[in-house]
C-alpha cells in the first residue's frame, strides 16, 4: 500500500513539473522582426490578480506614509 502512495506522489510531482515547464517557442526570428517593425499599437500584457500577487502586495500603513513626508513637525533648531 505504501508503494501506491509513493508512486502517486512521484506521479503528481512529475505532472506538476511538466505543467510548470514553459511552452515551446515556435516563432522564428524573422517573424519577430517583422512584427516589431510594424506600425501601430502592439498588444499589451493583461495583468491578472492572483492569490500570489495579493500575498506579495506591500501594505502601507499610515505611519509609513507619514515617515515619507518631508514635513517634520516639532523640530527645534
Amino acid at each position: 500500500m505504501i508503494w501506491l502512495v509513493s508512486l502517486s506522489f512521484v506521479g503528481a510531482l512529475g505532472f506538476g513539473i511538466w505543467l510548470g515547464m514553459p511552452r515551446r517557442y515556435e516563432q522564428s526570428l524573422d517573424e519577430i522582426d517583422q512584427r516589431l517593425q510594424e506600425e501601430g499599437e502592439h498588444q499589451r500584457v493583461r495583468r491578472h490578480a492572483t492569490f500570489m500577487s495579493l500575498m506579495q502586495r506591500k501594505v502601507e500603513k499610515g505611519s509609513s506614509k507619514r515617515q515619507r513626508s518631508t514635513r517634520r513637525p516639532f523640530q527645534l533648531r
